[in-house]
């Protein structure tokens, strides 16, 4: 009996260090500065979550601005592209209304789903992921005003990514 007690506690102590990823995915990290954009003063934000989902952020409403497309590059090479053509409005509602540091409201925040596209460009399995450590990533953002037809092109150059493969995952922690 005390056996048997001794080695459950011993399961119980170690799941605490074993997690599941469901699924093979990327994270990144977006270090780009924050974007200016002077004939757009109410576009806030256009980055990446650590999810890989697209984030947009306006201090006010407008309606004439569309999605275009996103490439991603590695150096100078375009080694995938995401044809997306949808007006911002129409994206996923994320989060709350908040006021940001410079006092203004952010009262639209949209974000986009880019996890499977992600996996598509870079690979399943970190294919393409794997071979980065030569070069740089980066991603343009391509977005349409579709009053004037000009598309500006937001450049997200400080990004760093992460590939985790899906399965069993031990967590040691650091002591």
């Amino acid at each position: 009996m005390i056996l048997i007690t001794i080695f459950s506690l011993i399961i119980i102590f170690l799941l605490q260090f074993i997690y599941l990823v469901p699924e093979n995915r990327y994270r990144i990290s977006d270090q780009t500065q924050e974007i200016i954009l002077e004939d757009y003063p109410e576009l806030k934000e256009v980055s990446f979550m650590y999810s890989t989902d697209l984030l947009i952020e306006f201090y006010k409403k407008r309606d004439n601005l569309e999605l275009e497309k996103i490439n991603f590059r590695i150096n100078d090479e375009v080694i995938g592209t995401i044809e997306i053509n949808k007006n911002i409005n129409d994206l996923e509602n994320f989060g709350q209304t908040y006021t940001a540091n410079n006092g203004k409201k952010v009262v639209i925040r949209k974000s986009y789903p880019l996890q499977k596209e992600f996996l598509r460009i870079l690979g399943k399995n970190g294919e393409v992921y794997d071979s980065l450590e030569d070069g740089r990533f980066y991603i343009d953002i391509y977005i349409k005003d579709l009053k004037t037809n000009k598309t500006f092109v937001i450049n997200r150059n400080n990004i760093f990514l992460e590939f985790e493969s899906g399965g069993p995952k031990v967590f040691l922690p650091n002591i």
